[in-house]
């Protein structure tokens, strides 16, 4: 460990894990005490006060997110595990969870835990995270969390090589699918970034407007094979760098890269790591750069999910996905949702055998791989369109689980309790999704949402969420424009809502309006109020 390229810039640590290794081994535990080690490590003399001299806890701190950020990257293979456990400086033996035992069997590690000291998480950790981190939503207040968010930007290459640019988007881009594994924080999604990009942004508007508390930015230069990365991570509420780092790597182990840069932000943010998102942080869905760059760009091209030209085209690159690597999981799980998205927009000429393939296809997903929070996501959603509540929000939750940081999950999770008849429960994860990927105008996040407010019968709200969508240029059309007429109409504003109404006759006549309805309001008293209502502003019944 002491030989690794994690330690060898880093003198204290090394001879502060040194020392009390030793000390531990030789049984004698008992004197890891401040004052010893002041003395034997950091050539203090006897007049040291720990009290006014804080080097044993901030230098124990340092090395505590060393230890994390070793066995997150060059560490991870490693068969013993040796962490120093907070409130004291004596080290922790532990098989590591992720080596197999020569024996067979793995004694599992109770938890992976970056351990700081009661007054540094009081001093730091109070400040860092009790700030407000979330953008307004009209309507109730939603509770979200106080972790971390983070706003990956996009690396910027130092040459106009085009495969030093790609190499820089694509490493950006992984970071963040990264970090969106861990529930400790939360990442910006990347179609936002892009966005944000096209608006030369500055980290002042991205913590102001977006709540974002820390700003990963960096640069990127690629030699022959080598690859080198200068990296910051920046506290928005202060401007301080909370880490900056050069890192080497190679273009033909650049996962390793990612790997290390996301260990690093998590263990600088003080993050709970726990061995399945351990687990989960290290996978790969796929090593076919060319397969996941088509999987991505699929899932831009699907938005908004309402032009079926675009649903259909969606499918074929996943389809081509699969083609060129069957062991990743996203293309079974994007074709999954294409289908879907065919039965929900009313465009499947056969619902029943569309649903069939979808819930084939996403089953395949999670065969592929058990922790790719797509795929349980794609069959919530084909479970859900199916008539079964029960199997849809139970895989609809372990998507959620697999990625917390994912806004597609957590809309999709919001979409099927909608479905469920629980709208009131999908607020949280639609303004969770909406917050994690607030940039992106073509989502359609913010009319779900608009949907759910609708629902519980929050008309005001779900007017200011309709007319917000279409002020950013988001997803428009009649599936959107009955529901805003009908809370136009609930509001009393009866002329606007016949302004809709018959927009909708000139530009969509046949558009089946009940059908449309009855998918989100669960057939009850508020589907037969907000029909009677728009029947009598002119809308005929469904044949």
């Amino acid at each position: 460990m002491l030989e690794s390229p994690n330690f060898e810039r880093a003198d204290r640590a090394r001879a502060f894990l040194r020392f009390i290794v030793d000390e531990a081994l030789k049984g004698r535990a008992d004197r890891l005490k401040a004052f010893t080690i002041a003395r034997e490590v950091f050539e203090r003399d006897e007049s040291f006060d720990p009290q006014t001299d804080t080097i044993v806890r901030v230098e124990a701190g340092a090395l505590r997110r060393r230890l994390e950020h070793y066995y997150l990257t060059g560490g991870r293979d490693d068969p013993i595990v040796i962490d120093v456990p907070k409130g004291g400086y004596e080290p922790n033996f532990s098989w590591n969870v992720t080596h197999p035992q020569e024996s067979g069997t793995s004694i599992r590690r109770t938890t992976v835990v970056v351990g700081i000291t009661l007054l540094i998480l009081l001093g730091i950790v109070g400040g860092l995270f009790l700030k407000t981190n979330q953008p307004p939503t009209p309507g109730r207040s939603v509770v979200l969390t106080s972790a971390p968010f983070v706003a990956v930007l996009p690396l910027s290459p130092l040459s106009n090589d085009p495969l030093e640019e790609r190499l820089a988007a694509g490493l950006g881009e992984a970071i963040i699918t990264k970090l969106s594994k861990l529930s400790g924080l939360s990442v910006m999604a990347h179609a936002s970034i892009v966005e944000l990009k096209s608006r030369s942004m500055n980290i002042a508007s991205i913590s102001s407007e977006f709540g974002a508390t820390h700003v990963l930015r960096g640069s990127l230069e690629k030699g022959q094979n080598k690859v080198r990365a200068n990296i910051q991570l920046i506290d928005t509420s202060t401007t301080t760098t909370v880490w900056a780092d050069q890192l080497e790597g190679t273009v033909d182990k650049l996962l390793d890269l990612e790997d290390a840069i996301a260990g690093q932000v998590a263990t600088e943010l003080l993050i709970h790591i726990n061995p399945d998102e351990r687990t989960r942080l290290l996978h790969r869905y796929t090593l076919d750069p060319e397969a996941l760059l088509l999987f991505r760009q699929a899932l831009v091209l699907i938005m908004p999910p309402n032009d079926m030209t675009r649903v259909l085209t969606a499918r074929r690159l996943f389809r081509r996905v699969i083609q060129l690597d069957p062991a990743f999981a996203g293309g079974y799980a994007g074709e999954s949702f294409t289908h879907s998205i065919s039965v929900i927009f009313l465009k499947a000429t056969e619902p029943t055998k569309s649903l069939r393939k979808a819930i084939a296809l996403a089953t395949k997903a999670i065969e592929t791989d058990p922790i790719f929070g797509m795929g349980y996501a794609t069959l919530a959603f084909a479970y859900a369109l199916s008539g079964k509540p029960e199997q849809s929000l139970t895989n609809a939750r372990r998507a959620v689980a697999v990625q917390p940081g994912d806004a597609f999950g957590q809309w999709l999770l919001g979409v099927n309790l909608i479905l469920a008849g629980k709208p009131d429960e999908a607020i949280a994860p639609l303004t969770r999704a909406q917050r994690l990927d607030p940039v992106e105008p073509r989502t359609p996040y913010q009319n779900v949402l608009g949907i759910a407010y609708y629902a519980t019968g929050e008309y005001v709200t779900a007017v200011e969420l309709f007319e917000q969508n279409l002020k950013r240029g988001g997803p428009a059309g009649p599936h959107m424009d009955v529901f805003r007429a009908a809370a136009y109409v609930e509001l009393g504003r009866e002329k606007k809502a016949q302004q809709l109404i018959d927009q909708t006759l000139r530009s969509h006549p046949g558009f089946p309006v009940e059908k449309w309805l009855e998918q989100f309001l669960a057939s009850g008293d508020s589907f037969r109020t907000t029909t009677d209502n728009l029947h009598r502003l002119g809308l005929p019944p469904n044949e």
